[in-house]
């Protein structure tokens, strides 16, 4: 339970699509200026950001803290690839 006086973490469909948008546009955005951007609060855009699309940063950009199917038999099969040639 927050403390009183706390802002509760609110946030919508559209501004999470909107945060998902403009980090789709510039994977090397920040949440200042996405928050500044949407007008919302750096808290707001820390929470979409990291609990509910799932990015992290990696090499100052923003990637998905977990890899896609495809993406994990690529790496894979480079891996593969890789300790063969060794």
């Amino acid at each position: 339970m927050p403390r009183p006086g706390q802002a509760l973490v609110v946030t919508n469909s559209a501004t999470i699509s909107a945060v998902d948008e403009l980090i789709q546009q510039n994977c090397r955005i920040t949440t200042r200026e996405i928050a500044v951007e949407l007008s919302i609060s750096k808290g707001t855009v820390h929470h979409i950001i990291h609990k509910t699309l799932g990015y992290g940063k990696v090499c100052a950009q923003w990637m998905r803290k977990h890899l896609a199917e495809r993406q994990r038999t690529t790496r894979m099969g480079v891996c593969l690839t890789q300790q063969f040639l060794h």
